[in-house]
């Protein structure tokens, strides 16, 4: 997700670029550097949509634009979109209760004993953690294929809040899975993949879309790590689903931006309407949130923003409904994109410069005293492992991304900006590490 962005005067709105050089801006930021195996993006205005790909759908194959991708969780502004569904239907309310939709006698309370609405889970700001406490993945690489909803249904019952609902966003997983569970209730049908596809993709003409975990699965790309390697995809059943199930092809998913845009009409106008209206306070004052879109001012454009990631896959959604166009870029590669894909819209938006760290190398003997988990905050441990001769890092909830070496002790990201500094070794292990990430220091130290 991407926060407190906002860009110096900007004069008019520019034009997206063609074909042909949006295909020379992805060769050049994202497949000649190794950044990602294959990418593609949806461009989208008031002409239509035109989808370009590049680079591989896995080893030796080319990426076609039949090729479905991992969005991650864009899935959550599916999520938001059918609530404000069920609002206009008259199946709930926003302020109303989560608890009146969960099984009989089960309550859901904050620090105040209120009950937790759902308008709170669809802006992050419930107080429900990222990940629920009883949340232990089997698989680490497919960590929420086993998380049932008697998991969920056992860790709401044991849910004890240690703060009040709508005071502070804090962006949770586990509530948009809640809210979708409840939303499939309130609508007394199968489960998410169903009321998804009836209320969201048929109705746009979304054919190559799913959030079923079986469907369409022989189109699926080869998820990979940031260096490169085959991981594999991320299942999400019910418990989950409505944070980060669905999969897509790039020219769906430029419909979906066509109808979220008003560049064409669709019977979802106001349900989206409904669902990108500011409510609350995001993660800072410049980017308010609606039912999981958040709104990113760009001088005089205000567009609306939702990335995505799982452990091999990456995508960001940008649109501006003021100018009826918008971009969806993905990668079958974890790798950070809201910035290109926001350039994209509008060439005036800076990009960083390409230039990397040297990278040295490191022997195996030192970076073993790096391998450990450290607390990073209260709600977050950072994991780092060393795995075939390269150290990684996972943050909680997140996907695991390699570092690489500048020094003996400091290492760098090449998924997004980040530093991290090794420190205090004693008995053949670091003790602490200082991360630097967006001009903020943070001291993690290591966990026994």
């Amino acid at each position: 997700m991407l926060a407190a962005l906002t860009i110096g005067c900007l004069d008019v709105i520019a034009a997206l670029p063609s074909n042909v050089e949006a295909e020379a801006l992805l060769r050049a930021r994202l497949i000649d550097n190794g950044l990602v195996k294959g990418v593609a993006v949806a461009l989208v205005d008031q002409s239509g949509i035109r989808v370009v790909t590049l680079g591989v759908s896995r080893d030796g194959v080319p990426l076609k634009e039949s090729d479905l991708f991992e969005i991650g969780s864009v899935t959550k502004t599916f999520t938001g979109t059918l609530l404000a569904i069920a609002i206009e239907r008259g199946e709930v309310a926003a302020d109303d209760p989560v608890e009146k939709y969960l099984p009989q006698g089960i309550a859901l309370r904050d620090r105040e004993n209120a009950p937790i609405r759902l308008v709170d889970l669809a802006t992050h700001r419930s107080g429900l953690p990222r990940l629920a406490s009883n949340f232990k993945p089997k698989d680490g690489q497919n960590p929420y294929v086993d998380y049932t909803e008697a998991d969920l249904i056992s860790w709401v019952k044991s849910f004890k809040a240690d703060k009040v609902r709508n005071d502070q966003y804090a962006y949770s997983n586990i509530g948009y899975g809640l809210l979708g569970y409840v939303l499939v209730r309130a609508a007394k049908t199968a489960d998410y993949a169903s009321l998804v596809s009836e209320r969201v993709f048929k109705p746009l003409g979304m054919n190559s879309t799913t959030a079923a975990p079986s469907a369409m699965r022989s189109r699926l790309i080869q998820p990979h790590d940031p260096s490169g390697r085959p991981v594999p995809v991320w299942d999400l059943p019910t418990a989950h689903a409505g944070a980060g199930a669905i999969r897509a092809t790039a020219g769906d998913m430029g419909i979906y931006v066509q109808a979220l845009s008003g560049a064409t009409t669709t019977s979802l106008a106001n349900a989206f309407a409904l669902a990108t209206k500011a409510r609350e306070q995001g993660p800072n004052l410049i980017n308010p949130i609606g039912f999981a879109f958040m709104r990113v001012p760009l001088a005089e454009r205000t567009l609306i923003n939702h990335d995505g990631a799982t452990l091999g896959s990456s995508a960001s959604l940008v649109v501006d409904p003021n100018a009826k166009e918008g971009v969806f870029l993905v990668a079958n590669t974890q790798a950070k994109l809201t910035e290109l894909a926001i350039h994209l819209l509008d060439k005036r938006m800076p990009l960083p410069a390409l230039d990397l760290p040297k990278q040295i190398a490191v022997s195996a003997q030192t970076l073993a005293q790096y391998a450990g988990t450290y607390k990073l905050t209260e709600a977050m441990s950072v994991t780092v492992r060393l795995r075939e001769g390269k150290l990684t890092a996972q943050a909680t909830g997140q996907g695991e991304f390699e570092l690489f070496a500048e020094s003996q002790t400091k290492f760098f990201a090449k998924v997004t900006p980040l530093v991290i500094m090794f420190a205090d070794v004693a008995e053949g292990k670091a003790r602490s590490f200082v991360l630097e990430q967006g001009g903020a220091k943070l001291r993690a130290s290591r966990v026994e």
